[in-house]
């Protein structure tokens, strides 16, 4: 693998998105702030979660579309003009992508549960719950990150992000039917359960498999241009 030149574009997609990474993560830390001065109402709650899981969802397509367009724009033409090979392009796209999109996920996260386990107000029992979505809403991100990838498509990419985003909402609500989750989010104790375990893992196996399948795909290429 040409590292020096897949480091190279990983470090271009920083320093083209890194005015979406710095308002995206401002938003988010303010966000939490506001539920953490509403002294974690069921209405504050409500509300941080909404806006997080936009702003989420939202940078994370901002992201994948950008590797969409670069088709469009004409900037893959000129990549692959460059001595590097179909999966080092791959590579680096999804490597670079998930990279930015995990330094605001795990910032995010991080923030969201330090502030119910350490602010006044909040329910120790959340953290689960939100533990998991959080998971959920980065599988969300590793599929437009696919797509957008194999497809090289601004519609199918922007098509996916919204079916994700959709998604979220059924998937929260399946979510909270479980006794062990939905049952102890009111508990003033995190209760870590087996089926919490269970549903994490299998979301980081469908993220396995669905970055993968885009390898896989990419791989079977024989033209970019």
């Amino acid at each position: 693998m040409n590292i020096p030149v897949v480091k190279r574009l990983i470090l271009k997609d920083w320093y083209l998105n890194r005015a979406i990474i710095v308002v995206s993560l401002v938003a988010g830390l303010v966000t939490i702030a506001v539920v953490a001065a509403w002294h974690g109402t069921q209405l504050a709650i409500l509300f941080g979660m909404i806006v997080l899981v936009t702003i989420m969802i939202g940078i994370g397509a901002m992201l994948m579309i950008t590797i969409a367009d670069e088709r469009k724009l004409q900037t893959l033409p000129f990549v692959m003009t460059l001595p590097i090979s179909y999966k080092e392009y791959t590579a680096s796209k999804i490597v670079g992508s998930l990279l930015i999109f995990l330094v605001f996920w795990l910032a995010l996260v991080a923030a969201m549960v330090l502030s119910i386990l350490f602010l006044p107000g909040f329910r120790h029992g959340l953290i689960p719950f939100v533990v998991i979505m959080s998971v959920e809403i980065l599988m969300s991100t590793c599929l437009i990150t696919a797509v957008a990838v194999t497809t090289e498509s601004h519609g199918w990419t922007v098509g996916v992000s919204q079916v994700g985003a959709l998604s979220l909402n059924l998937i929260g609500w399946s979510i909270v039917r479980f006794p062990e989750i939905g049952g102890t989010m009111s508990s003033p104790a995190v209760h870590w359960s087996t089926t919490a375990s269970v549903l994490i893992l299998l979301e980081i196996g469908i993220i396995a498999v669905m970055l993968g399948a885009a390898f896989l795909v990419q791989s079977h290429k024989r033209d970019f241009v």
